[in-house]
Parts: structure tokens; C-alpha cells; sequence
């Protein structure tokens, strides 16, 4: 009962924070101009139908093309084409032994480093941003010399279902709302994956290379226990595509499997690291990370309340578990509620509420194979529709 009350306290005090909060957070610090020394990340798997778009987001935010590098990796499709036409620098990689996000900036990485700029910032290939997205961060990064993270949400159509809302609802609560509460008490945020800056000093010596799917939170963690802690703005924006059909199920079993897989192996080692090295920062990253995916803590609370309430009403317990839960479930429902009525109600109408119960059952079978078949490392997705190379070859192209 322990691991789940005291991570519905955590949620519930970030929601109430960051609802309180976003208001004033969310203000126009004016104009303020890119730093001349940055190069710009976009690791890049098949995104010939999206690249040109965020590519060109990226590009009015910029002094010189070519300080935006594309790594076009393990391609099968235009998408190294389509972002050298646009004038920036491409590199291309084709390892199918090592298939991931954290290769991609590794190799990438690596290729700067015979000319290292100040500051490093990445954004996926699909996503869009607001302008003055790329000065702020940089801007901060020099300020602050620790990492930053920018506002990253998920876009959903008119037309989608009340699944994919839903879904675009919790990243905001994640993305956002706990990520400026945190903030606001005075401890550090996660990574979120795209949105991301660096001083060059700090990713240089990050360890990047790998396949899992969560390599945002794991980043986070071995930059914490180095003493790099996230810090976060709200003055930046970037917006993501949520996937669709079997892709989007793909998608979230990789965010969720990986998140349980961090709770179960890293929040333990941030705690031991905490405790070594005598510092609160990295118990309240652990407590934020100990926190599972919304819709599996709205799961466990309702099964371990159900259960404590037939085991009262046949004598086996007493009522005191019950009353702990009860006052837990009414944290996070009125924590929900803040959440939603500061940044839900345009995605989440009054109207659609009453369907989050089938979406929780939507959600059960992802759980139920997170103990059979856990997907916590990089595979394939919708962008993998075409023949992949079957060579092992790691090649550049640097053309402008």
C-alpha cells in the first residue's frame, strides 16, 4: 500500500504545484537572439513525410543552415534526400546491430567534436515549434551551464479518438504540468526526449549510446547522479506527432514498459546515489520517477482500494488501509481535476469523461505483457515500411 500512496502524494502535490503555477510561468520574455555557436540535433529513422516540415521550423530559428545536422539513421526511404535539399548537414548511418535514438546522437556527437560548439540542442524529426523555441534554450543553457528542457507536447486532430486524447491529456499532465510543479518546488525535471539542450562540455562526456526506448529518463538519471540536473522552461514550446492504429499501441507499450522498467531498476539506484552522495535533489527525481504511468496509477488505486474494502467487509483487516487509500484516491482525482481544468478541457470536453474507464481498460492489456513481454528496447515502428538495408555499412554525407 506503501508504493502506491506515496507516489499518488508525489503526482498530486506536482499537479496542484504546476496548476497553480502555469499561468505565471507562461509569460513572452521577449525577443533574444540565437547564439551564433549551437548546432542543432535531429535524429532521424524513415521521416521522409514529416522532416521537411520541422526542418524548416528549425531553419527560420537559425543564423546558417548548417548548424542544423540531421543523422539519417538506418533509412530506407528519402528522408536523408529531403533534408539535404533543404540545406542543411546530413549524416548518414546504417548499423542495423546498433538501432536506436542513442546511437544516432552518439555518432552524431562524435562527428562534432573536431569542432565543438557551445551549445547542443535536439528535437525529433516529426515535431514542430514555436518560434523563439531554439534562442530561449540556448539562451539558458549558457546561462544556467546545466541541461534544458522546453515545453514538449503531442499534437491529436479534430478527428481522432478519445483514446489518442487522452493520451495527449496525460503527456501534458507529465510533460507539463508535474514538470513545472517539480520545477517550482525547486528540484529538477526530466528530459523529455525532443526539446533538449546541452552545453557541449556536459554532452560530450553523456553516455548516449544505447537502444532503450525511455533514453530521455535514462539521460536524465546518469546526468543527475553527475551532478547535471534538467532544468526547465516554459518559454519554449514543441509539439510532437502521436502515432496512429497499431503504431501508437507499438508506441506507448515502448514509453510504458520502459517507465516501469526505470521504477524498477533506476529509482532504486538513484536513491542509493542519494544517499552516498548526501543530496535531496536525487531522492525527489527518484520520488518523481516512482510515479507509473497515469493511467496504470489510476489502475492500481482502484484494484488495491477494491481489494481493501473486501478484505474490511470480511473482518480480515482493519478499516485504517482503507481510510489511507480513500484519501489518496480523493489526492489524485482532485489533482486530475486541477490538471484538467488548467490544460484538459480544450483536448478532454465535459462530454468525453465518462469514456476514460473503457480507456483504462484499453490501456490493461499493455500492462498485463509488461510481466510476459516487455518492450523496453528500441523496434520497429509505422516509418518501417519499406525493405531496410541489409549491409552494415556507417557512412557521411555532409553535403550542404
Amino acid at each position: 500500500m506503501v508504493l502506491l500512496v506515496i507516489p499518488s502524494i508525489v503526482f498530486a502535490v506536482e499537479c496542484f504545484v504546476g496548476a497553480a503555477a502555469i499561468q505565471s510561468w507562461d509569460k513572452d520574455e521577449g525577443e533574444v537572439p540565437p547564439p551564433l555557436n549551437l548546432n542543432i540535433l535531429v535524429p532521424a529513422h524513415n521521416e521522409a513525410d514529416n522532416i521537411r516540415s520541422t526542418l524548416e521550423d528549425l531553419l527560420g530559428q537559425v543564423a546558417e543552415a548548417s548548424q542544423i545536422i540531421v543523422i539519417a539513421d538506418n533509412c530506407s526511404d528519402q528522408t536523408a534526400t529531403i533534408a539535404r535539399s533543404c540545406g542543411v548537414k546530413v549524416l548518414e548511418r546504417e548499423d542495423l546491430a546498433c538501432r536506436g535514438k542513442g546511437y544516432a546522437l552518439d555518432f552524431a556527437v562524435k562527428h562534432i567534436q573536431a569542432n565543438p560548439p557551445e551549445v547542443v540542442i535536439i528535437f525529433d524529426a516529426d515535431c514542430r515549434l514555436t518560434p523563439g523555441t531554439i534562442a530561449q534554450l540556448a539562451q539558458q543553457v549558457v546561462q544556467q551551464q546545466r541541461p534544458v528542457q522546453a515545453i514538449y507536447l503531442m499534437d491529436v486532430e479534430a478527428e481522432n479518438g478519445i483514446t489518442d486524447r487522452i493520451s495527449v491529456f496525460a503527456i501534458k499532465v507529465r510533460n507539463w504540468v508535474r514538470s513545472v510543479g517539480i520545477t517550482q518546488l525547486g528540484y529538477p525535471c526530466l528530459l523529455a526526449g525532443s526539446g533538449m539542450a546541452f552545453p557541449w562540455a556536459i554532452l560530450e562526456q553523456a553516455p548516449l549510446a544505447g537502444s532503450k526506448c525511455v533514453d530521455d529518463m535514462q539521460l536524465t538519471i546518469d546526468l543527475a547522479i553527475a551532478g547535471h540536473t534538467p532544468a526547465y522552461i516554459t518559454t519554449g514550446r514543441v509539439t510532437g506527432r502521436l502515432m496512429q492504429n497499431q503504431a501508437a499501441q507499438s508506441q506507448r507499450s515502448r514509453w510504458e514498459h520502459g517507465h516501469l522498467e526505470v521504477i524498477f531498476t533506476q529509482v532504486p539506484k538513484l536513491l542509493g546515489e542519494a544517499w552516498r552522495q548526501k543530496r535531496l535533489d536525487l531522492v525527489m527525481l527518484a520520488l518523481d520517477l516512482s510515479v507509473p504511468p497515469l493511467s496504470l496509477l489510476v489502475l492500481l488505486w482502484l484494484l488495491t482500494f477494491s481489494l481493501s474494502g473486501l478484505f474490511w467487509g470480511l473482518g480480515l483487516v482493519s478499516w485504517l488501509p482503507l481510510l489511507v487509500l480513500a484519501v489518496a484516491g480523493s489526492l489524485l482525482s482532485l489533482a486530475l481535476g486541477a490538471a484538467w481544468m488548467k490544460v484538459g478541457r480544450e483536448d478532454l470536453p465535459v462530454s468525453t469523461l465518462l469514456s476514460i474507464p473503457v480507456y483504462l481498460l484499453w490501456k490493461l492489456p499493455i500492462y498485463f505483457k509488461f510481466f510476459v513481454q516487455p518492450q523496453t528496447q528500441w523496434l520497429k515502428t509505422e516509418r518501417d515500411s519499406e525493405p531496410e538495408p541489409t549491409k552494415k555499412v556507417i557512412g557521411v554525407s555532409d553535403d550542404l
